[in-house]
């Protein structure tokens, strides 16, 4: 037991006033002769003793009441743990766990309104002059403000389930930093949490002897669920009228298998596929849908499968861009065959649009409506058009180097030099492409396997070219050197061959390999964009191909109505989005500027909410007591009396009011022997 007003015990020593009184207030009793007092002898001796106990009787009653009394006006209590109860207003603040995964639910009904009632609670366990604050995920900045009861209750009513979940180690930081700005001299941090094991770290709390934290623990009646965790094309490009297979990969946190789930697949608006998968427990599948793309330009579209009551990772939203035509330009140094080797790859195909100039009469005007220049047996490289063609490629563009016979080994050495490469000295000793680097997307999506006695194309004349460290080497000669490489240039590629075209070169035009190469090259040459952007995990959204011009701020427009300014952050070659962790609805957006729409993004929610495993409190507080982190505890609710549990917590068990009613108690016993005494 302790005390809230120790000084007030100095009072004890009042005690000695009753007893002194008693002292010398004893009766002097008058001696009185008779004839015979045998009788009257005993009956004056057993009176005299009964007096006596009853004095002492009155003065014990009286000795407790007045202590009783003292020791209620001292505040006893009863502390709880390891806690000392202070005096004083005190600042307490409230987390409210809102993250998607507060969904769930128990006996007593969804856990987030269990949340908002207990921190409403716990508000109302204490003063009225007590300052609050109130927290959630999203981590606003009116949140660090402590507020009154009234409007701390208010926020807490006020809390609803969104995209953002905080590791509680950033959430404690967070509480204290708010309670460390208050002359409060008793500071309290609550957690309302459903103890999700992906938030939960508690290898990076850390006690803090200012602030106790209590965390109040919300168990959901089972962690199954079923998330739709990714998609993603079997091709890295949209084309009209190509036979698109989407992958979708479905996680099953729960403990028991499923069968014949429905999967369904809308593009804009219409249902394009439908499938069934079944799933194992605690495990994951994939499955492919497959539809045709029928029209060309910016198309939205939406996964979804029936899951509850966890249901935001039920649906997976994705926005792409279907192509008419991929656009290549010949850029050609004179040699007629093997520029129609190059032109009968492309120029029979629908889904190309071909055009050749000589590179002496080449129009640089046309790098900005092309996706792939082949430069075929360039004699040398002009500076200007060496620069034109990197900053086509810095831009996203793909340039395809096959170079001459005869080439100026200075103009090219100059060219691959700023994109990291060297270009050496001719040979002429022959040799075979030795091998197929099918660990590379760029051959992976075409060949699944290559049989051992391939015939592969013969080289007679090669240039040693060194590509940079980071280009990915897709076919290698039998001595090691690169052959064929793709150069990362910023948003572009640059495909580097070590091999003139021309007959004299080797065989590369006769093979197989050399069409797959060109279409490949092709296909990979017009940026994509990414499939989709998860909110709160990409705070910069890439905006590839797209180019805001002028002085008019763009707006991002999407689900209800959503309409805002983004900030546009422009760096060398590259153009992004930043949202600042916004809290963005998911679903499809639309980048405008004055009405027209530049770029279709779409935003989904963050998967790591789906594993809705937990600790249990049983587990945290041994974890606790293992890393001796005795400021932190678990308060297990139990039925209703929350409020009198954390009253308890934070003020101990209080005792005053017992001491009074014993006061009471003595006081009345006081009276009954003083009446028993006349």
């Amino acid at each position: 037991m302790a005390f809230l007003f120790p000084s007030f015990l100095w009072a004890l020593t009042a005690l000695a006033i009753p007893v002194l009184i008693h002292l010398f207030q004893l009766r002097r009793f008058k001696r009185i002769d008779f004839p015979n007092v045998r009788f009257l002898q005993e009956v004056t001796q057993q009176t005299r003793a009964r007096k006596k106990v009853r004095h002492w009787l009155t003065l014990l009653c009286r000795l407790l009441a007045l202590a009783c009394l003292v020791l209620a006006f001292a505040q006893p209590y009863i502390p709880s743990g390891n806690s000392t109860v202070k005096a004083g207003q005190r600042a307490v603040s409230l987390y409210i766990d809102d993250s998607w995964s507060m969904d769930g639910t128990n006996a007593q009904g969804r856990l987030l309104d269990q949340a908002r009632t207990d921190a409403q609670d716990a508000v109302m366990a204490y003063s009225a002059t007590d300052r609050f604050q109130v927290v959630t995920n999203r981590f606003e900045g009116r949140q660090q403000v402590l507020l009154g009861r009234d409007e701390a209750l208010e926020a807490a009513a006020q809390a609803e389930v969104g995209p953002y979940a905080r590791p509680l180690s950033q959430v404690m930081e967070r509480q204290r930093e708010a309670l460390s700005r208050s002359d409060a001299p008793v500071k309290r941090a609550f957690l309302f949490t459903d103890l999700q094991r992906a938030a939960a770290d508690v290898e990076h709390w850390t006690n803090d002897s200012t602030v106790g934290t209590v965390i109040v623990p919300l168990a959901a009646n089972d962690a199954d669920n079923l998330a739709i965790d990714s998609v993603w094309f079997a091709s890295p490009v949209r084309r009209l009228g190509q036979n698109e297979a989407l992958h979708v990969r479905v996680r099953n946190y729960g403990g028991k298998a499923l069968e014949n789930i429905p999967l369904r697949l809308t593009i804009d608006g219409r249902q394009r596929a439908l499938t069934t998968f079944s799933i194992g427990a605690a495990t994951q599948v994939d499955t492919v849908m497959h539809f045709t793309n029928d029209a060309t330009g910016t198309h939205t579209g939406e996964v979804t499968l029936t899951d509850r009551p966890i249901t935001f990772d039920d649906a997976f939203s994705i926005a792409y861009r279907t192509a008419d035509r991929l656009r290549v330009l010949l850029v050609s140094g004179g040699d007629a065959p093997s520029d129609k080797d190059i032109a009968a790859v492309f120029a029979g195909d629908s889904t190309h649009t071909f055009t050749a100039q000589p590179y002496r009469q080449l129009d640089l005007a046309l790098l900005g409506r092309t996706d792939l220049v082949v430069l075929n047996a360039l004699p040398d490289l002009p500076s200007g058009m060496a620069k034109a063609l990197l900053d086509f490629a810095a831009g996203g563009g793909s340039v395809a180097l096959f170079p001459a016979a005869n080439a100026d080994a200075a103009s090219y050495g100059a060219f691959l030099g700023h994109a990291g490469g060297s270009f050496g000295a001719r040979d002429t000793a022959r040799m075979h492409v030795e091998r197929i680097d099918l660990q590379q997307p760029f051959f992976r999506e075409v060949f699944t396997a290559m049989p051992k006695n391939v015939d592969l194309p013969l080289v007679r004349t090669r240039f040693a070219i060194t590509p940079p460290a980071t280009a990915d080497v897709l076919l290698r000669l039998q001595n090691g050197a690169a052959f064929l490489s793709a150069v990362p240039v910023q948003r572009g590629r640059l495909y580097l061959c070590a091999s003139p075209l021309a007959a004299e070169g080797g065989t590369f035009t006769r093979h197989a390999l050399f069409v797959t190469s060109l279409l490949r090259m092709a296909e990979l040459s017009r940026p994509m964009g990414a499939l989709y952007h998860i909110i709160g995990a990409e705070a910069v959204v890439p905006l590839e191909g797209v180019d805001i011009a002028g002085e008019a701020a763009p707006h991002l427009k999407g689900p209800g109505g959503a309409d805002l300014v983004p900030e546009v952050r422009r760096t060398p070659g590259e153009l992004a989005l930043v949202l600042h962790d916004q809290d963005l609805a998911p679903g499809a957006y639309a980048l405008t500027v004055d009405g027209d729409t530049l770029a279709t993004l779409a935003l989904d929610l963050p998967r790591n909410e789906g594993d809705l495993s937990a600790y249990t409190p049983d587990q945290l507080k041994e974890l606790l007591a293992q890393r001796g982190l005795g400021t932190i505890t678990v308060l297990e609710k139990a039925g209703n009396g929350l409020a009198v549990s954390l009253r308890e917590l934070d003020q101990g068990t209080k005792l005053w009011k017992w001491f009074l009613v014993a006061a009471l108690v003595f006081l009345a016993l006081e009276i009954l022997f003083i009446r028993l005494a006349r």
